[in-house]
């Protein structure tokens, strides 16, 4: 049975919070999800400010500083929302620190802290923006939350070019580097991005959905990726490793 909203798209203000107009739990979920969708983004202008000072290739470069310019505002559009509601950045931060070592943000923390080479920026492109794209145009878009909406159109704004940059560099990976080489780098980060949508049906996400600040489960969404990258996966000739099936997943 579908969960029932209780605030439509935009519905509620940080003006609204204030007064308390609004089922007190509110604000606590909204700053938790705020907060991991802050540190998402921070996570991936890190990895992309690696990855810039790594490259060697120039034609990447452009792309790669245009990426990092874009996700670091995306990152503190959402902290301005957060400050609105009195959460500092370094709060919200530290909110997160026990959140970063489960398997939800491997992804962004691997790409911030480890991942080097054009094939791990590849595969961060297709761990995080198309991951990010799903999550963000599905979910936050429609938002109950007004400033957390308005953001997320910025943000989609922004992005609508990183699916395209995703879908040529899978293309060009396989010619430049050949299908195994492709394949091996796509089991190490399937996985990864698989789980960056986050376990399905918690009781987090429960409240999320019933609150108007996602719309869908983080299995419906993580199911829609791996349907949109097998099909450019079968067009490219590469097979996708086949993955567990309860969360967190993993290559088997």
């Amino acid at each position: 049975m579908p969960i029932r909203r209780k605030y439509a798209p935009r519905e509620v203000s940080a003006a609204d919070l204030r007064v308390g107009r609004v089922d007190p739990h509110y604000e606590k979920i909204l700053v938790r999800l705020l907060s991991a969708h802050a540190m998402a983004e921070k996570l991936t202008a890190f990895g992309y400010e690696r990855a810039l000072s790594t490259c060697d290739d120039p034609s990447l470069r452009p792309i790669i500083e245009k990426n990092l310019i874009e996700e670091s505002k995306h990152a503190r559009l959402v902290y301005r929302a957060l400050a609105e509601l009195g959460v500092s950045e370094k709060s919200a931060d530290r909110m997160m620190l026990p959140l970063m070592k489960a398997p939800s943000f491997e992804a962004p923390r691997y790409f911030a802290e480890k991942a080097s080479g054009e094939i791990d920026l590849l595969m961060a492109a297709l761990a995080l923006d198309m991951t990010g794209l799903m999550m963000i145009g599905v979910n936050y878009q429609e938002s109950s939350y007004a400033p957390h909406s308005r953001a997320a159109e910025l943000i989609m704004e922004d992005e609508a070019d990183h699916e395209v940059f995703a879908s040529e560099l899978l293309g060009d990976a396989v010619k430049q580097f050949g299908k195994k080489e492709v394949e091996a780098a796509l089991r190490q980060w399937l996985p990864r991005a698989v789980n960056f949508f986050g376990p399905p049906g918690s009781g987090f996400t429960y409240d999320c959905i019933q609150y108007g600040l996602k719309a869908r489960d983080n299995q419906e969404l993580a199911e829609m990726y791996v349907t949109v990258l097998e099909r450019r996966a079968d067009q490219l000739g590469l097979k996708l490793p086949q993955l567990s099936p309860s969360y967190p997943h993993r290559a088997i």
